[in-house]
């Protein structure tokens, strides 16, 4: 299997449940602090190709890690978003409205991260967020697998 394969598969399961516009998989380095993306379908950010890198400083993928491993935003309006997410602007900038961003764990370790959005605002609940744990949960391993090419 491939991060294509595997971020398909999801996608498709994922898109048939709840809005998606766009998805991305990306490998989380703690120590170095960075987000690389593994796998990006629907509305790319423009710059972010399979394989961008970028810190993790301040954005939706560290305030998911911060919130214990999740996070759902947007019910605010964009210039509050941006207050909150100053890097989120390119994303803004396709569309984007809302975004779920889960981080994976493996043997205890956050090693990815799920980033599903919508153009929609308001998109996701919590209840859509506790599902999207679940999933990524089930594929943490198998991520982890493909990263290390086993």
């Amino acid at each position: 299997m491939t991060f294509e394969q595997l971020g398909s598969a999801v996608a498709a399961e994922l898109g048939a449940i709840i809005p998606m516009d766009r998805m991305n998989i990306g490998l989380i380095n703690i120590d170095g602090y960075v987000f690389t993306d593994a796998f990006v379908t629907g509305r790319n950010v423009p710059g972010r190709a399979i394989g961008h890198m970028r810190t993790l400083s301040a954005t939706v993928v560290e305030a998911g890690m911060k919130a214990g491993g999740g996070i759902v935003i947007g019910d605010e309006p964009p210039g509050q978003l941006l207050e909150r997410f100053p890097r989120l602007q390119s994303t803004l900038q396709t569309g984007i409205r809302s975004m779920i961003a889960v981080t994976l764990k493996s043997n205890g370790k956050v090693e990815a991260a799920l980033v599903l959005a919508s153009t929609l605002r308001s998109a996701y609940t919590a209840v859509d967020l506790v599902m999207v744990r679940c999933i990524g949960a089930a594929i943490v391993d198998r991520i982890v697998a493909l990263r290390d090419g086993v």
